[in-house]
């Protein structure tokens, strides 16, 4: 399917742009394109390795064979998983939930999920995050349902209908209330867990076995016994207090209702609103198991047009810099589409194969117009690329991130972050351990939790005091007490972990569910590729200097060049890295006797071509010399075209 469909829709491209008088771009040259397969495909730059054996193949098919081999790579789905990532705001340093979502969306590419299914699983999902993760869609606008509904239409959709949450929008068709009738879907949406609601709800009645019943008790005894279960039932919830922030369940009860300053006259302020979509109509037999989920399979269905359509777009961006519309999530009547047959083709393309991504994207690398020299011209306001080429741009946080890693240890497309595996792993054994335990085991962790909360009350407090103090002496400047105060809370932690373990021994428990809630950061391997790092990156680490999205609204990541950008790539880890003298390019240098052995390893290594015989005349004496060449490999890696997509 990839070479036919591919030639297709360079057929299309080719044939209107002739019409306009536009001549396609020519075809780069086998290095330029190895070096942009590999950004465009697994978001980094080939190894040395990896660039010599490309260069030195003589078969005719090679870059078709190329292709096909990074599209079925470890890389791919790493690159791929950054760019719904991005677009969804995952955030796995967010609750527990966060952790677990990153890991099952990392998942779901890997096994190539169909981008229906993923999305429908998310917009459907129910029940505690350990048992369900796709429940950190909702989970990560927890409390924020409208907010929810205005980027699940804008990321689906490709449609914007934010204004029309405070009133009719002002330039589109969208109304106030369709805007509402949209979001009551997810009205019933409770951020809480039913199955501890259930879990304590069974432990006091536990407690109270042999009692006399409610139906037993006079008035005044019928309330206190209300008044006891209450304490106990909130005194075993604190064993759960974290179950909320990552669960949701389905409420009946709940409903969305018009604002109290609506003013138009399809309704009235405080009326019930009842469920429906935007525009369309819900599929044919649906058994959805909650109304949201029946919205989830509206969105995901085939008869929804601007989900095809939106998702293709991005993908064709996500493939050669720019959307067939722009912008990529706002969608109107007055959209212009660059080739729409191309748009179409794609679409069809997604329903042949089940919406599968790898499928859908192996097409677009197996196009000539991913061949053709880059079109190195600034498009602005949205306006449409006629694609005699791609668009130049330069690599995201993430490709430059890699692409130095890849500098610094070779390939690591395979290495997984094991410790976040880990770390979840534990985290979901000990939430079962809760859910399956029985009432008198619960009981004994919540006398446990007690007493752990007894010992150490006095210094949790004390605790609190002194971030409060630390805080306020970092505002005003005082170094000398901000480290003073860091140093006494360190040392205040330690003796609250020395008397919480105590008592896990003494009780013969391997893990209370306090020390679980402060064991949740996820300590990363600065070895691995930016996809398995915790997200979002933190302010002024190398990735979010150079633009990484900080996940709070969809694709908030930019290119956008900086001073601390200049600085790092001149002084930073990872450049010493890379050409200090530690550094592995630099034994390479070290082994290379001759400088045109010397100036061929590091344009192999960097640019991912070999020197032309003019850069050999003009650099050959720089080669001579292990400072001039460190000078040189840092020149290189600072160069647009180390930092640009050819």
């Amino acid at each position: 399917m990839a070479t036919n469909s591919g030639a297709e829709i360079d057929y299309i491209i080719e044939s209107a742009n002739k019409e306009k008088g536009i001549n396609p771009n020519p075809i780069i040259d086998d290095a330029t394109f190895l070096r942009r397969a590999y950004l465009s495909i697994i978001g980094r730059i080939p190894t040395m390795e990896e660039t010599k054996s490309f260069l030195q193949n003589t078969d005719s098919q090679k870059r078709t064979k190329l292709i096909d081999q990074l599209v079925y790579s470890p890389g791919f789905s790493s690159h791929l998983f950054n760019f719904y990532a991005n677009m969804l705001r995952v955030q796995s340093t967010k609750d527990q939930f966060g952790l677990g979502w990153q890991l099952w969306l990392r998942d779901s590419v890997e096994q190539n999920k169909p981008y229906d299914k993923l999305v429908y699983e998310m917009l459907s999902a129910s029940g505690h995050c350990s048992e369900n993760p796709a429940v950190g869609y909702y989970l990560r606008d927890r409390g924020m349902l409208l907010d929810n509904v205005s980027n699940t239409a804008k990321v689906f959709l490709g449609t914007q209908i934010g204004c029309a949450q405070c009133h009719d929008h002002p330039f589109e068709d969208w109304t106030q209330k369709q805007y509402y009738q949209l979001a009551a879907f997810g009205a019933e949406i409770d951020y809480r867990s039913q199955t501890v609601r259930d879990k304590i709800r069974e432990t006091v009645a536990y407690k109270r076995q042999g009692q006399p019943g409610m139906h037993q008790l006079n008035k005044k005894d019928r309330r206190e016994r209300q008044r006891l279960n209450k304490e106990e039932a909130r005194d075993i919830n604190s064993l759960f207090r974290n179950f909320n922030n990552n669960a949701i369940s389905k409420s009946d009860g709940k409903s969305l209702k018009l604002p109290d300053d609506y003013k138009y006259n399809d309704g009235k302020p405080g009326d019930v609103v009842t469920p429906n979509v935007l525009f369309g109509s819900m599929p044919k037999n649906v058994e959805a198991p909650s109304p949201h989920a029946e919205m989830g399979a509206w969105i995901t269905s085939r008869s929804n047009p601007m989900f095809s359509k939106v998702y293709a777009n991005r993908l064709w961006k996500h493939a050669l810099g720019y959307g067939l519309v722009e912008p990529i999530d706002n969608w109107t009547d007055r959209s212009n589409i660059a080739h729409p047959d191309v748009l179409d083709t794609l679409v069809q393309i997604l329903h042949a194969t089940d919406f599968d991504t790898r499928e859908t994207l192996r097409v677009i690398f197996h196009t000539k117009l991913f061949q053709r020299a880059m079109c190195d011209f600034e498009i602005r306001d949205g306006r449409v690329h006629d694609f005699r080429g791609p668009l130049l741009r330069r690599m995201s946080a993430e490709q430059i991130y890699d692409s130095l890693l890849t500098l610094e240890k070779g390939n690591v497309d395979g290495q997984e972050n094991l410790q976040q595996r880990n770390k979840w792993a534990s985290y979901t054994a000990e939430v079962n351990k809760l859910l399956t335990a029985t009432p008198q085991e619960i009981i004994k962790l919540d006398n446990q939790a007690d007493r752990v909360e007894d010992a150490t009350r006095d210094l949790v407090n004390k605790s609190r005091t002194l971030r409060s103090e630390i805080e306020k002496a970092r505002k005003e400047g005082n170094k000398a007490a901000v480290t003073r105060g860091e140093r006494e809370l360190k040392r205040n932690y330690q003796k609250i972990n020395e008397i919480r373990q105590k008592i896990q021994e003494e009780q013969k428990m391997e893990m209370s569910m306090m020390t679980m809630r402060n064991n949740l950061r996820v300590k990363d391997n600065k070895f691995l590729r930016a996809s398995e790092m915790a997200t979002p990156f933190r302010p002024g680490s190398f990735a979010r200097d150079f633009g990484a999205s900080d996940r709070v609204t969809t694709d908030a990541q930019h290119t956008h060049a900086s001073i601390p950008q200049a600085l790092v790539m001149l002084n930073g880890r990872q450049i010493e890295a890379i050409t200090g003298e530690r550094g592995s390019l630099a034994k390479q240098m070290k082994s290379a006797r001759l400088e045109a052995d010397r100036l061929n390893l590091l344009y192999l290594s960097i640019y991912n071509c070999y020197p032309t015989r003019e850069e050999q005349t003009k650099l050959k004496y720089v080669a001579r010399s292990r400072q001039d060449i460190k000078i040189l490999a840092k020149a290189m890696l600072n160069s647009k075209r180390f930092l640009f997509i050819q």
